[in-house]
């Protein structure tokens, strides 16, 4: 991996608190041939209103886990993550759905992702656990051989998109026709970063890496047109995570989070490898 800045995992990436707004985020990623070396590579850009916002680590009844949280000082939630079995799962909110009828409809709050990545080694794992699957949300979940697209909606009901060799990508609004219905509110944010995203992966290229798929969510170029990352109105790009899973091995990680801009709007870049992520436990 390309190494421009590594430090130690101390991650109290501390944020200021602010008001919850709507999530807007977006997920993407590629297995198989576009990936070089093999495996799969799974990102997830979150977008908010400045918040507070911490890596840090889990246990589940079976496997650590390393994730995402966002929320305030009193109530973290788990965003996404990889556990050392190489098994990662990101998150995306229904905000095409009001937040009042996705209360109505049940388990708004019910995530799953801790109990994915505590509990299960792979794709098939987590695809056998439906009692996960409720309330109306888009995951992502992946391992070094494949990567699904999941759209759940009203009462357990979900649908699954799955790739071996090729690419992904999801924003806030179903693209299932069976859920179309669900979209209640406009979405012109949501459909403009999905095309986005689906244009810079179809761009001619050599196998990806870990560090340029991530380039797509935190423009490194200086362009406004090479990135989804988002900087500068009410809502805004506070994190890129990205993770490379493959055979045989611990996965690797790149975060990058920005701080608030009252606090220096500074940004602090991450990048491990699995023997540091998930060192022997003693």
């Amino acid at each position: 991996m390309k190494s421009f800045r590594k430090k130690a995992l101390a991650l109290a990436l501390a944020l200021a608190v602010s008001a919850p707004s709507a999530m807007a985020c977006t997920l993407w990623g590629a297995s198989g041939s576009p990936v070089q070396g093999g495996g799969t590579i799974l990102v997830k850009n979150r977008d908010w209103r400045p918040q507070y916002q911490e890596m840090r680590y889990g246990k589940g009844k079976l496997y650590r886990y390393y994730g995402l949280y966002g929320g305030d000082e009193k109530k973290m939630f788990l965003r996404g993550g990889v556990n050392e079995k190489g098994l990662a799962v990101f998150s995306a909110a229904a905000s095409v759905i009001p937040k009042k009828e996705r209360k109505e409809m049940g388990h708004a709050k019910k995530s799953a992702l801790r109990e994915i990545l505590g509990n299960c080694a792979t794709v098939e794992e987590a695809l056998e656990k439906a009692e996960y699957f409720k309330g109306p949300k888009f995951l992502m979940i992946a391992d070094a051989r494949s990567m699904v697209s999941m759209e759940i909606g009203a009462d357990g009901a979900y649908q699954i998109k799955r790739v071996n060799n090729g690419t992904l990508a999801h924003t806030n609004h179903y693209l299932s026709p069976d859920f179309g219905a669900l979209n209640r509110k406009a979405r012109p944010t949501t459909t403009k970063r999905l095309s986005r995203i689906e244009e810079l992966l179809s761009k001619d290229h050599a196998p990806w890496t870990l560090w340029d798929l991530t380039a797509f969510g935190e423009d490194r170029s200086g362009g406004p047109n090479d990135s989804i990352w988002r900087q500068g109105g009410k809502v805004e790009t506070l994190a890129t995570f990205g993770v490379w899973l493959h055979e045989d091995a611990l996965p690797d990680i790149y975060v990058k989070v920005r701080y608030n801009p009252w606090d220096g709007g500074h940004e602090d870049v991450y990048e491990l490898e699995g023997k540091d992520l998930f060192p022997p436990e003693k």
